[in-house]
């Protein structure tokens, strides 16, 4: 199991190693400057010694399958070791390499005053040019040096990276919070992702070599050495194979897929479109791709965690939960069902002109009819609906332990009262009955609800396989679902894909089970494109949620998009040159 030891042990394993390297280094140092007295002290006169910290390589990432998805390269690194320079030559050596490297003399000077009298790592991973205008210009920076360093590697560039995160220099902030933890200035950590998560256990232990080069500053020989302690190789659960098919069905849009095994909570994918490249981080990122990063798209941000939305018809899952338990309907209760709803002046319309006629709450949810989740959502309340949401984990976090997590918006009457000093609506209770108005839901909320519709249990998405100590707890389950309530799911939501608005991710030979969602994203545009899932409906195996932002319906653009995940998932190949039989039937526009 991975756990990261508690911060007093690990002060204390810092400390013990911090005096063994110094007892064993000061060791050899009395023995070469006593013992071998007048021989060390005419070396010295030609030659220095210089104490070189050895960094460590990072530990290995791979998905379940053993593919691997950051790994470490060599590299080089400008280095200064303050021991080896005057006082007086100090600030004109900064303000050379300051305009060779193209650093402000500033930054030097910050990095110098936390590090001296260790060695200050001012450029990590430098070119060729780099090395060679350090080598030209040797004799005016004395006390500089190239050493040998270790880079962060993605093999597959933008493959996962919002799941993977990427690594970058350590800031002022997180060095004073960090620096009881062993970091120091110019270390590489992790910045995001499970790189950030797990970056205690993942960075390792740097070694130290005390080196005896010449007055060019050239390494001679090596008098003692503390070999880096490599990190730890962590096994994530996600699967490549599944995630390359989620990055590719997201390619072009706005959106994100989550995708868990309902037994584990294991993540199998995490995809969020626009993204980035992490390895762009390995160096010194230049003013345009920092705004290109920063820019409207939004690359950086992973919506499958840290953005909401309103979820649309998705959400008619916790409506009929609400309703059935609350013994305001019954799977055969009769609704009708015209096209629209009266609330006083106000006309909620159905996505169905004329409606559906006489149907019952199976029907409503297979065919996603508005109308009857209009008239329940009055008879129910906003705060009974916001019971039984949060009951299904959405309105707060999912306890993934990525960080940037949001909690979404599960609203009540005490909500609104506390933000817009006012009482709840009646009208508030309708559109929320829908997924509309004020409730916001994350992708990886609407896959945990999609699990718990299908399992009856409430989980935690975890990031590795085995799962970490840190992941093991899933939270409390909340009230049991009454066995005919999960009937009730179970029956409809496959129907939804054998009969309803679902048809699209219809996979011959496998019974599937799924909600779509179309959720209105503002005047002027489309709707937000929603299908959440799981299979097969015994004994599921995948969890599923697909989002698109303003594209359409959920049946026409998510749902289609899950079922090649779902083909996939269960090692179904697709077929070339043929439209698939199994997405034959028709999708209304409506959802």
């Amino acid at each position: 199991m991975i756990s990261a030891p508690p911060p007093r042990l690990r002060k204390v394993v810092f400390s013990f190693i911090a005096v063994l390297a110094a007892l064993l280094l000061g060791g050899r140092l009395f023995q070469l400057q006593i013992l071998g007295g007048g021989d060390y002290l005419r070396r010295a006169e030609q030659n220095r010694l210089r104490i070189t910290t050895r960094p460590a390589p990072r530990g290995i990432l791979r998905d379940r399958h053993g593919i691997i998805l950051a790994s470490n390269r060599l590299a080089y690194a400008v280095t200064i070791y303050p021991v080896e320079l005057r006082p007086d030559q100090v600030p004109g050596v900064i303000d050379r390499l300051g305009r060779l490297l193209g650093i402000p003399s500033e930054e030097i000077w910050k990095k110098w005053k936390k590090t001296a009298p260790l060695p200050v790592k001012l450029k990590h991973d430098v070119d060729a040019r780099t090395i060679a205008l350090i080598a030209e210009n040797h004799q005016d920076i004395p006390g500089v040096s190239i050493d040998p360093d270790v880079v962060r590697f993605y093999p597959h560039g933008r493959f996962a990276a919002h799941l993977i995160g990427y690594t970058g220099e350590i800031t002022d902030a997180e060095l004073e919070k960090r620096a009881q933890q062993g970091y120091r200035a110019g270390d590489i950590i992790g910045k995001t992702g499970v790189e950030r998560v797990f970056d205690l256990v993942l960075r390792g232990k740097a070694g130290a070599q005390q080196v005896e080069v010449d007055a060019k500053s050239r390494p001679k020989r090596v008098i003692a050495d503390i070999p880096a302690v490599p990190g730890e190789d962590l096994t994530l659960s996600l699967d490549a194979g599944l995630q390359a098919v989620a990055e590719k069905e997201l390619e072009g849009k706005k959106g994100a897929i989550v995708a868990l095994d309902p037994r584990t909570g294991g993540i199998l994918a995490m995809a969020s479109k626009p993204d980035f490249d992490p390895n762009l981080f390995a160096k010194r990122i230049d003013a345009k791709t920092w705004r290109e990063l920063q820019g409207v798209s939004h690359p950086m941000l992973n919506r499958a965690i840290s953005s909401a939305y309103p979820p649309g018809s998705i959400f008619k899952i916790v409506t009929s939960v609400a309703a059935l338990e609350g013994g305001f309907a019954k799977p055969t209760t009769r609704f009708n069902s015209t096209g629209s709803f009266r609330l006083g002046r106000w006309v909620f319309h159905d996505w169905k002109a004329g409606g559906f006629g006489s149907v019952d709450l199976n029907k409503a949810l297979i065919w996603s009819i508005d109308t009857v989740y209009y008239e329940l959502g009055l008879r129910m309340g906003g705060d009974r609906m916001a019971r039984v949401a949060r009951d299904f984990g959405l309105g707060d976090r999912t306890g993934v332990l990525l960080p940037s997590e949001t909690k979404g918006l599960v609203p009540d009457s005490k909500w609104k009262k506390e933000v817009y000093h006012e009482r709840w609506y009646n009208g508030e209770s309708v559109n929320m009955s829908i997924g509309q108005g004020y409730v916001q839901v994350s992708p990886i909320q609407a896959a945990v609800l999609i699990a718990k519709a299908a399992t009856g249990k409430l989980l935690r998405p975890k990031l590795l396989s085995p799962p970490a100590a840190e992941e093991k707890d899933d939270p409390p389950p909340g009230p049991v679902l009454k066995e005919e309530t999960l009937k009730y799911l179970r029956e409809n939501l496959a129907k939804v894909v054998s009969e309803g608005t679902g048809g699209t991710a219809k996979i011959e030979g496998i019974p599937t089970g799924g909600k779509t969602g179309s959720a209105e994203s503002g005047v002027g545009h489309k709707t937000h494109a929603w299908y959440v899932c799981y299979g097969p409906t015994k004994n599921p195996t995948i969890a599923l949620a697909v989002f698109v932002e303003r594209m359409g319906h959920g049946g026409s653009i998510a749902a289609p998009i899950a079922q090649k995940l779902l083909k996939q998932h269960f090692g179904i190949k697709e077929k070339k040159g043929k439209e698939d039989s199994s997405s034959s039937t028709p999708v209304s526009a409506g959802d």
